[in-house]
């Protein structure tokens, strides 16, 4: 898809532009991790990074990207990096395109600790990376403009009362998110989309814009230009503990949905032991808490979340993951760029 294309190709140019990685060698007994920028990265390097390198004396360097995902696309093979966290969805694409690499239990024995259910693994039962952490996608609203008794249920984004007033995201997101969700919602799940379809239409139809970036839907919703949309857990946690109370989630009664992320190895990558030992080492408890005061919920099951994180979710790790519906990945990347492309046509239509 063009759009998918063109995501590869600003990511690779950025990479390849960059003084910082020019001047990164990628010598014995290294990382260098592919990460998203801004507060992403930074949690990266605070949370796992640092300790891993103090423990281990292996240098640790998170460089930002675009969308690390892209960035290895765009490598075809020669990628910069040995590790990755890349959306679930985006490891089982890269994998359908043999640009990451497969993982056995062997390779990173605390694999173990994080339920099976959460393992992407492609139809051989390959792993396809580390598990790390998951937010879930929930119901935002803007607290001077609605209630969360109106979005009981997911079925309130189609209310025509909103229109005007809902914001939807991008294609590669809302395709494998959004649609799905509205597909278990409507009686399908992540191999039959099309019982979503309707629902996502009306959504879009009333939706005043299709937003770009976090930063400004986040924006938008804090000035009462959008009202409500489907969006993520940890942007929300990290709006609130910075002041933006007006800006609140709820979980209507259907559930959400868990949008875990993998740390994975792009396929030819150098370095491969030093790479594992990372991942391996990213499921110890006091890293997965760190990450989960930043908005990012541990997959890991000997992880127990401390009480003031706890609050600033709104519910226990037992019940967020009750309550949200991990789907299979790997489906739903087979064939996203179809999926793409038909929530591109629904947004057209809605237009």
């Amino acid at each position: 898809m063009v759009l998918l294309r063109r995501s590869c190709l600003a990511a690779g140019a950025g990479l390849l532009a960059s003084p910082f990685l020019a001047q990164a060698q990628q010598g014995p007994g290294r990382v260098i991790m592919g990460s998203w920028g801004g507060a992403g990265a930074r949690m990266w390097r605070e949370s796992f990074a640092a300790p891993f390198t103090a423990a281990t004396g292996i240098p640790v360097t998170v460089a930002e990207n675009a969308d690390p995902s892209a960035a290895i696309a765009a490598a075809r093979g020669r990628p910069q990096h040995n590790v990755i966290i890349a959306a679930s969805f985006q490891a089982a694409h890269l994998a359908n395109s043999d640009l990451i690499e497969r993982l056995s239990v062997d390779d990173i024995p605390n694999i173990r600790h994080v339920p099976e259910q959460y393992w992407v693994r492609d139809p051989q039962g390959r792993i396809l990376g580390m598990p790390i952490y998951f937010i879930y996608l929930g119901l935002a609203f803007n607290n001077t403009q609605a209630r969360a008794a109106d979005f009981a249920s997911w079925e309130g984004l189609t209310d025509r009362k909103w229109s005007g007033q809902i914001a939807v995201t991008r294609p590669i997101f809302l395709a494998p998110y959004d649609l799905t969700l509205y597909a278990k919602i409507r009686g399908g799940n992540e191999a039959n989309i099309q019982p979503g379809v309707p629902m996502l239409e009306a959504v879009a139809r009333n939706a005043t814009s299709s937003y770009s970036s976090m930063a400004t839907l986040q924006q938008q919703m804090s000035r009462g230009e959008v009202t409500a949309c489907a969006f993520y857990s940890g942007q929300i946690q990290m709006l609130r503990k910075a002041g933006q109370r007006e800006i609140e989630m709820t979980l209507p009664r259907e559930g959400g949905l868990i949008l875990s992320y993998l740390l994975s190895v792009p396929k030819n990558a150098p370095d491969k032991a030093a790479a594992l030992r990372f991942m391996n080492d990213s499921i110890d408890p006091a890293k997965q808490i760190s990450a989960a005061r930043s908005g990012y919920l541990p997959l890991a099951t000997n992880v127990t979340l401390p009480d003031d994180v706890v609050a600033e979710v709104g519910m226990t790790q037992d019940e967020v993951r009750a309550r949200n519906w991990s789907p299979n990945w790997y489906t739903i990347a087979s064939d996203i760029e179809a999926r793409m492309r038909l929530a591109d046509q629904i947004l057209d239509r809605a237009r």
